[in-house]
């Protein structure tokens, strides 16, 4: 992106296309460099952390990932002995997802070595630039967010197999 444009300037279509770019090859890259082999149960591991103990299908809604995607992944995580199923307190007959002692320290040595991955990466950066870019990031998700949740809104109710009423 060119840093001639004039402040409060809309950006052309060159612009917002060489934005996502950016934005995709970062996203991709972190991808690549996570040891991780699978970054969903990752996701699936911050979000309890975050949240304690959840059902299982407030957990693909946090996650915005279908049911059967996070029931994948919340087996292979209560194979390694990072989750486990206990029963909902409210309701028996239901459960709740809680990380294991287990699943907390990896939790904990994972986000560790993310964070020495961005000292290093940033070591060379600003710090005020930096509070800039997490400030704006910040911003860049809210609004992302509440873009996804109003098209949730407008997307119209379906039943239980899927067609809608």
């Amino acid at each position: 992106m060119s840093g001639d444009q004039r402040p409060g300037e809309q950006l052309s279509d060159e612009e917002y296309s060489e934005l996502g770019k950016t934005m995709g090859m970062l996203f991709q890259r972190i991808m690549r460099a996570r040891k991780e082999p699978e970054g969903g149960q990752i996701s699936a591991l911050f979000m309890l952390s975050k949240c304690g103990p959840v059902r299982s299908s407030d957990l693909a809604k946090e996650l915005f990932l279908d049911q059967s995607t996070v029931s994948r992944h919340v087996a292979h995580l209560e194979a390694d002995g990072l989750v486990e199923k206990v029963a909902d307190p409210d309701d028996r007959r239901a459960t709740q997802l809680h990380l294991t002692e287990l699943g907390r320290r990896h939790v904990e040595d994972f986000w560790q070595k993310r964070m020495e991955a961005m000292r290093e990466g940033f070591a060379h950066w600003d710090p005020e630039d930096l509070r800039t870019l997490s400030r704006l990031m910040v911003r860049y998700v809210e609004d992302f967010s509440a873009i996804v949740a109003k098209r949730n809104e407008t997307k119209s109710p379906t039943t239980e197999d899927g067609t809608h009423e």
